[in-house]
């Protein structure tokens, strides 16, 4: 007899504890389904353990395995060695308890809610365990003065059809004019943009290196790079964004594109996320859901072909966040840093840095770089109040050294150095890219930024700062643990912090362990990596031949269904292809 002895969350993964009565674990060949009330297999659980009469489990509920959350239905759990069926999972514990573990997750700005409901059967003498999942949108809030309900009801339903109808009549537009595009292959590359009009870092490293190679003569290479203003683009901008994405084979992006979330590409167009943030703790994506402004259950993320990594290691992260298989990670390397590597170029850009502040000159210099708070661009802004400059200056008088400020783009605000502190404290937001400022640099303070981990190339020490790491965990959300993940000492206050600076304790030890995690290639070869495996499909077997089986494993497994005797429901059972 299985039993479900407890469920732990862990963000999207659903955890559940089974313990067996009898032997039901003494096979090898063990398989954990979700099965819905059509008894067709709908997904299977990795067993994370087992150890004597107790299996831990793991499901992504944002992932069935093809890039899609968990339809809505009626589900049990089912165990089976091979084809036969040892039993489905039941729980006596009564439904009070039950609940405890049910959880929902909002998303699209509260827009609709993704709900995981546990419960047992009571029309059946076992106790069966149910697990219940919906997704639905969430109903507008009613006005609570009726007079004004009544006055505004007709005009906002009039309103909302006529939005209703030209959204729709957009989209039908949109997808009739890319089925007339699409009939002919363009060769055409497209960098696409929704966050800036110029190209950012990744994708300038690959554009230009494409030149370099003279794919701009064998590729037709186009551009859509504008700066949303809010949530919407001029009425030209849009179309030149529609037909861009139309005759587009290939189309490389650095972010989240809105476009994407309701506009279904062709299956023979390759979208490829050359993601600008490496492998940051900031939740992103389906990491984040249950968080405002997470994504909704179809997104831009989901049709991603491949996204780039640093490291088999860190696969995962990316998956998590996208909603895609692991074997859709593909560790290429990050492309910027092919510049960022170059020994030439370090060389250049020192002797250049040198040359306009000649005062850092053999000098300790350290460098402030954290992330923003905030919800965004509009919003961004880091609390300048918790640094004490004078103590840091103090220190860099007796030290000999300089103090950096280097600020997240979106934080506009200038650092408040005192005016008498400005031989020893430093704003650069205007000046240099922190990269660059990487190379001069002999020690970081940020910490969440995805920059620790560009630093760690340069095999110096580093100290973390983060005083709100409780409250940015809840509200922001990492999708991993923060403390076991960072190559640096953590300081949780600026005391902290001035007492690490002045030990010289910086736990420095770590850095290499963490470096060999995060880059499985440390080289000027990004580019071509990307170029040669994701554009050019040249990808090496090993990963084509893994997401290939991957695909077929999974479509095997969706592909199965319970067959039942009339008898009994799982007497003599047998899970077979549908």
């Amino acid at each position: 007899m299985l039993k479900l002895q407890a469920i732990q969350w862990e963000r999207i993964y659903l955890k559940p504890v089974i313990t067996a009565d009898n032997n039901e674990y003494e096979d090898t060949d063990l398989h954990f389904y979700l099965v819905n009330s059509f008894d067709e297999v709908r997904a299977e659980f990795s067993i994370l353990d087992v150890k004597d009469n107790t299996a831990s489990l793991l499901l992504n509920i944002t992932n069935d395995g093809t890039n899609q959350c968990i339809e809505n239905g009626n589900y049990r759990i089912i165990l089976s060695s091979g084809c036969s069926v040892i039993g489905s999972v039941l729980y006596d514990g009564g439904n009070e308890t039950l609940s405890l573990w049910n959880n929902h997750f909002l998303y699209g700005n509260n827009s609709g809610c993704y709900t995981v409901t546990f419960m047992t059967d009571q029309f059946k003498d076992d106790p069966e365990l149910n697990i219940i999942i919906l997704d639905t949108s969430r109903k507008g809030a009613i006005l609570s003065q009726q007079a004004k309900q009544a006055v505004n009801q007709s005009f906002q339903k009039r309103k909302q059809k006529l939005i209703n109808h030209l959204k729709k009549t957009r989209s039908t537009l949109r997808r009739l004019l890319y089925r007339l595009m699409r009939s002919k292959t363009n060769n055409t590359i497209l960098f696409l943009s929704e966050m800036d009009d110029h190209l950012a870092p990744n994708m300038s490293a690959i554009y230009e290196r494409m030149k370099e190679r003279g794919l701009d003569k064998e590729f037709k290479i186009s551009f859509f790079l504008e700066r949303k203003t809010e949530e919407h683009y001029s009425v030209r901008s849009a179309i030149k964004r529609t037909l861009a994405v139309c005759k587009a084979d290939i189309i490389l992006i650095d972010d989240h594109v809105s476009f994407f979330d309701n506009f279904k590409l062709a299956d023979n167009v390759k979208l490829i996320q050359i993601w600008h943030a490496g492998a940051g703790f900031k939740g992103v994506g389906y990491s984040r859901w249950g968080h405002y402004g997470c994504p909704p259950p179809f997104s831009c993320h989901r049709q991603y072909t491949y996204c780039i990594s640093g490291s088999k290691s860190i696969n995962h992260f990316f998956s998590e966040q996208f909603g895609i298989l692991d074997e859709q990670i593909i560790p290429t390397g990050m492309p910027r840093m092919d510049q960022y590597m170059d020994p030439a170029r370090r060389k250049e850009v020192t002797d250049q840095l040198y040359q306009n502040y000649p005062f850092f000159k053999g000098k300790q210099i350290i460098l402030f770089a954290p992330t923003y708070r905030g919800q965004g661009r509009k919003t961004a802004y880091y609390p300048f109040n918790l640094i004490d400059f004078q103590a840091l200056y103090q220190y860099c008088t007796e030290q000999d050294a300089v103090v950096l400020f280097k600020m997240h783009p979106w934080v506009s605000d200038p650092v408040p150095i005192p005016e008498e502190l400005h031989d020893r404290l430093f704003d650069m937001k205007s000046d240099a890219n922190i990269n660059d400022l990487f190379y001069i640099t002999d020690l970081l303070i940020t910490d969440y930024s995805s920059s620790m981990y560009e630093f760690l190339l340069m095999n110096k020490p580093m100290l973390l700062f983060p005083f709100d790491k409780n409250q940015y965990s809840v509200s922001r959300g990492f999708h991993r643990d923060y403390d076991s993940n960072v190559p640096g000492k953590i300081c949780m206050s600026f005391d902290e912090l001035m007492t690490a600076l002045r030990n010289r304790d910086y736990e420095y030890e770590k850095v290499s362990s963490f470096l060999s995690y995060y880059f499985d290639q440390v080289d000027t070869s990004n580019c071509d990596r990307v170029i040669d495996w994701l554009i050019l499909d040249q990808l090496p077997a090993e990963y084509k031949t893994a997401l290939t089986s991957k695909r077929e494993h999974i479509n095997n497994v969706r592909n199965l269904i319970i067959h039942r005797s009339n008898s009994s429901p799982l007497n003599d059972a047998v899970v077979t292809h549908n």
